[in-house]
């Protein structure tokens, strides 16, 4: 009997003490003054184990299973990602950090006119998560497939990516962000910007002035590669329209460039002569898709251009745009401007 009560006795104390250890661990310790935060990295799908684990390996801890008792008592669910951890802090505030506080994240901006091409570029250097394989596979023809369904992207025709399609705008991901994330995050974009622009999609999906959705981003996407302004945008659209009505070629030097990779603001003839449907010199109508991702600006000029009296323009070196009614003022205009 006495040896009974003496094993129960020191259960007691056993448990009184592992009672207040546990919660001076959990509750009561705090770094000291000194203490400076490290990062902690939490790979997606770990274990509490071996978070507990990692964390006192790192000696940010010194109980892993009051850790674990901690994060279980409280049914915690923690997080994937990078936090900024202070050692020495009580369990309660290590499991807050990694259970609520955000991720790190990074921010990337993708300019007005860039094409998949160039903001796979910066999703690639941006994060250590996609690759190159990754982008291209969301951003191609399969990303119709992969993305969040949407209206927006039932018209595109069958061999045809999202070049067009992936909104331009500065983001903050989270840095073990996937590249369908991306592509999902910015084609919801473009259709909650085009809504706050009171632009509706047709059910039919087409539009009043006889373009499909996917024409209008079409011919947005070399009107963002053609001009800047606003007011440009909206003339250039309506010379666009004016030809694609009376038969003329769009001979945009804007498709070519997509061609050939180059940015030259006048194509030589050699290019203007590429074998390619994007060849707006050689093909009429439209090419068949996108040739960048527009903003809403030009998404706009398309849906409203400007009528004018204008069949030609270019830009001169300086950014200014001259417009001419004929071919010989056209040509007039090279000379003045272009030599």
């Amino acid at each position: 009997m006495r040896a009974i009560l003496l094993f129960f006795g020191i259960a007691v104390v056993v448990g009184t003490i592992l009672a207040g250890s546990y919660a001076y661990d959990a509750y009561l310790i705090g770094p000291s003054d000194a203490a400076e935060s490290v990062a902690f990295d939490v790979e997606q799908g770990a274990s509490v184990e071996a978070i507990a684990k990692a964390l006192s390996d790192a000696e940010m801890i010194t109980s892993p299973f009051f850790f674990k008792v901690y994060v279980r008592l409280n049914d915690v669910i923690l997080q994937a990602g990078s936090f900024e951890i202070t050692p020495g802090s009580s369990i309660r505030s290590i499991v807050s950090e990694l259970a609520y506080a955000e991720a790190s994240e990074v921010e990337v901006t993708f300019p007005e006119g860039f094409t998949s091409s160039q903001m796979g570029a910066v999703v690639v250097d941006a994060f250590e998560s996609v690759s190159e394989d990754d982008w291209n596979e969301v951003s191609g023809e399969a990303g119709k497939w992969m993305v969040t369904a949407s209206n927006i992207l039932a018209g595109i025709p069958q061999g045809q990516g999202l070049e067009g399609y992936l909104f331009p705008d500065t983001y903050r991901f989270r840095e073990d962000v996937s590249a369908q994330t991306i592509v999902d995050t910015m084609v919801l974009t473009l259709k909650r910007r085009m809504a706050e622009s009171e632009i509706v999609i047709p059910d039919s999906l087409v539009f009043n002035n006889g373009l499909t959705v996917h024409e209008v981003m079409t011919l947005a996407s070399i009107v963002e590669r053609e001009v800047q302004s606003v007011e440009d945008m909206k003339i250039v659209a309506g010379i666009f329209f004016t030809r694609l009505q009376i038969g003329m070629a769009l001979q945009a030097d804007s498709t070519v460039n997509y061609i050939t990779g180059k940015s030259d603001p006048g194509v030589s003839l050699e290019d203007s002569r590429i074998n390619s449907p994007y060849n707006t010199y050689k093909n009429l109508g439209l090419p068949p898709g996108p040739i960048s991702n527009p903003g809403m600006n030009s998404i706009a000029a398309v849906l409203d251009p400007v009528d004018s009296e204008y069949l030609y323009f270019l830009t001169t070196p300086e950014g200014e745009v001259i417009y001419a009614a004929s071919f010989d003022q056209h040509i007039a205009n090279k000379y003045k401007y272009l030599k």
